[in-house]
């Protein structure tokens, strides 16, 4: 057996599930003037389109995203203990164990002890600024992010069209996004994500000839092997594949971020 390959962020392991995490790379923090992009990473197929290699984005992942994610910034796991401790079928192997071992911060309900880079989410602040409304994990990291002066955020592999999931947790996950657009906050959300979209306009397209509703939306989510994931080489930047493009098709500019870029 050789050495395990690494890209900054992610030690990959001999299983597909088995990972663990290294430091991300440091990169100039945002200031005044300057602008704070964030990326919610989810586990649905439009995953495959966050900026992984851009450091100038800051990757804050589901805990089940997290062993697909190339890098990885922030972890949110916001679970009481009994469900964080109960076996996953996402992850293959000791998922306590990698808490334990985990490098970068994990967000969480309170700090616990077996978990030494847990973060204890800052719940009621949150709740003194904004409306208590939050049954999705991904409208608890908008309401942080937005407190942190986020200027950009990216929505990937964030779909919530399992019927189970969209009656609440899409719908509260869309009013948080909608929030922040209000507070003008630039919303990237990848081609072919159910979230945010529905092509037919209410009244003009709802209904067809037959006065039936046409409005439900059928989405499936797009299949995505973590086997198709290719490795990354952060050193070499003819080894970096080009950025996928905007749903608006216009073409990201990051040079003028405001971030130094150290590859």
């Amino acid at each position: 057996m050789g050495e395990k390959p690494k890209i900054h962020g992610l030690t990959v392991g001999s299983s597909k599930r088995g990972v663990t995490l290294e430091r991300p790379p440091s990169y100039e923090p945002p200031g005044l003037g300057r602008l704070r992009k964030i990326a919610l990473i989810g586990t649905a197929g439009t995953y495959g389109f966050a900026p992984f290699h851009d450091p100038s984005w800051e990757i804050w992942a589901h805990n089940s995203a997290v062993t697909i994610c190339p890098r990885v910034d922030r972890i949110f796991d916001l679970h009481t203990k009994h469900v964080w401790r109960a076996k996953k079928h996402w992850f293959r192997g000791d998922y306590q164990q990698f808490l334990r071992d985990c490098p970068v911060p994990v967000y969480m309900i309170t700090k616990f002890k077996d978990v030494p880079q847990s973060i204890r989410y800052p719940r009621e602040r949150i709740l003194s600024e904004f409306r208590r409304y939050f049954t999705s994990q991904t409208a608890w990291m908008i309401a942080l992010a937005l407190t942190e002066g986020v200027t950009h955020l990216g929505f990937y592999g964030i779909h919530y069209s399992h019927r189970e999931e969209r009656d609440w947790q899409l719908a509260c996950s869309e009013y948080w996004a909608g929030v922040a657009e209000g507070r003008g906050v630039q919303l990237v959300v990848p081609p072919g994500s159910p979230f945010l979209h529905n092509a037919r306009l209410y009244g003009y397209e709802s209904h067809d000839a037959d006065g039936k509703n046409t409005m439900i939306p059928h989405h499936a989510d797009a299949k995505f092997s973590v086997a198709n994931l290719k490795m990354i080489d952060m050193d070499n930047p003819a080894g970096r594949p080009p950025l996928m493009k905007f749903p608006d098709g216009e073409r990201p500019n990051w040079e003028h971020s405001g971030h130094s870029h150290h590859f």
